[in-house]
Formats: structure tokens, sequence, C-alpha cells
């Protein structure tokens, strides 16, 4: 029993890795795709879509959801709504290095609201860890020269970084136990009808649509993979990771958005982004490991000496 609960737990891992590394990728693509579409719009398409081919292959089951499920899948895709619209007009107003590194404050959030929220304690390593993930994706954000200030973007995002540490502490809680198929569903379609609804009262009429081929091929990536793909795999990789953990794992979003982004010729590597890659990567070992190869050569050590 032992082994395959590290099986799966392994398997979470890597299916929460490859979320990260699928919204790395779309860093670059999300903002080509803005360039002749407005955000709303796409995150509507995005989600809406995603939610309809979730209708169409596990419609027995979503028919069959509980009024439990329901409430669940509609407080998720509230919460997860409106960590998109604030980092999304957070944006607006800082540096996608700000963005990045005021976002990815979760990680050290998710260990505290879980001790507010579920009375859960997280050990010493929880806190340890995402401090050190903070520092290390401060270090990528910041790489190449970005300036931080406090302003109204700033607000916003650090309140996007609120929603987003609720969103993997709810499915964190709720996912062992309920569909994740329906859950999935219900969280998509909220997002696409809340973005849908504020596409017609603030772009329709305002802003300009260019959908071109490239556009439109851009738009199908995002969709099936940078949503319904990543989604997916962090929903069913937190069935098997605890929210610590899972918050860890997440913020190597940023490392992968700038790896991109230097694949493409938009950034360079820095040698204070290569610390930072270290400092993301070690925070992952220290949540993994509790530095328990350190301990146990201490305590031989111990045992040593008074021999």
């Amino acid at each position: 029993m032992l082994l395959k609960e590290k099986k799966l737990n392994l398997l979470g891992q890597g299916l929460l890795l490859l979320a990260t590394l699928i919204w790395g990728s779309t860093f670059i693509i999300l903002k080509d795709t803005l360039d002749s579409l407005p955000v709303m719009l796409v995150l509507a398409v995005r989600f809406l879509t995603s939610a309809l081919i979730l209708l169409a292959v596990f419609r027995k089951r979503i028919k069959k959801m509980t009024g439990k499920t329901f409430l669940i899948g509609l407080t998720l895709g509230g919460v997860l709504s409106a960590a998109y619209l604030f980092q999304t007009y957070g944006l607006q107003d800082v540096s996608a290095g700000e963005n990045a590194f005021l976002t990815s404050v979760y990680t050290v959030m998710v260990p505290f609201l879980c001790w507010a929220i579920f009375k859960r304690r997280p050990d010493v390593y929880s806190f340890i860890a995402g401090s050190v993930c903070i520092l290390g994706i401060g270090c990528v954000s910041f790489s190449n020269g970005g300036a931080f200030a406090v302003g109204i973007g700033q607000i916003l995002t650090v309140f996007c970084a609120v929603f987003y540490a609720l969103q993997i502490i709810i499915v964190d809680e709720f996912v062992k136990e309920e569909d994740p198929a329906c859950l999935l569903f219900l969280q998509l379609a909220v997002v696409g009808v809340v973005c849908a609804v504020g596409s017609c009262i603030f772009e329709f009429g305002r802003t300009e649509i260019s959908m071109t081929a490239d556009a439109l091929c851009r738009l199908i990536y995002l969709t099936l993979i940078g949503t319904l793909g990543a989604q997916a795999c962090q929903m069913i990789g937190q069935k098997y990771v605890s929210a610590s953990h899972t918050s860890i794992l997440l913020s190597f979003e940023s490392v992968f958005g700038l790896l991109f982004s230097v694949l493409a010729g938009g950034e360079r590597l820095t040698p204070v982004s290569c610390i930072g890659f270290f400092l993301v990567f070690l925070s992952v070992v220290i949540s993994e490991t509790k530095l328990r190869f350190i301990t146990k050569r201490l305590k031989k050590k111990t045992l040593h000496v008074e021999e």
C-alpha cells in the first residue's frame, strides 16, 4: 500500500509539473494573441470551449453530480474567476516580472491559509520551502533589470495571489472525495461565463477584433492545451499531492515562462536568474525531503561521537 501511495504521489507531482510547463509556454503565445484579440474574449473562448468539451466527454458523470459537488464547483469557479481578473487588470499597471513574482506569493500563503481555515498546522519545512521559493522567483522575475514599486497594479496582483491560494486549498480539500471531472467542468464553465459577460459589457464594440489564421491557431492551443489540459493536470495531480507541496510545484510556472521566453529570444539568462532557478529547485527538495538526508547524517555523526 505504501509503495502504491508513493507511485501515485510521483504521478501527481509529474502532472503538476506538466501543468506548469504548459502554463509557462502560454506566456509568449498569449502575448501574441492579445495583440489581435481582447483579454476577456480570449478567456471566455478558452474556458467555455474547454467546459463544453468536458461536458461532451463526461456528460453522464456530470448529470449525476450531487448538490454538494455543484456548490463546490461553483465556489472554485468563482475563486478562479477572481484570480484571473485580478491578475489581468493588475498586469495592466505592472511589468510581467512583477506580476509573476507577486502572483507566486501564494506559495507562502497556502500553508498559512490551510492553518487558518482547516486548523492543519504545516511543518516548519513548508514555511522554509515557501520562503526559499519566493526568493528564487524574485530572482527569476527581476533578473532582467525590473524595478518594484507599490501601486494599484501591485495591490490587485496580491489579491490575485490570495485567490490562487484559495483555489489550491479548496481543490486539496475536496478533490479526493468529489468527482474531479465534475469539479473541473463547473470551474471552467463559471470562469467562461464570467469572462463572456465581462467581454459583452466592457469589450463589445469598444475593442478591435482581428481573427487571423495565426490568432486562431494560438487560441486553439491556449484552449485545448493551456486551459483544458493544464487545468486537468492540476485537478488530477492534487489528488495525490498536499496543498503546500502543490503550491511549490506550481511556482515552476514562472521558471518555465522565462525559459520559453529565452528560447524565443524575448529574454536572456543572467547569473541572477540562474540563482533563482537553483533556489526554486532547492525549495522543492526541502518540501519533498524535509532535509532528511541532512538530519540523518547529523544523527549518525552524533551517535558516532557518543560511542
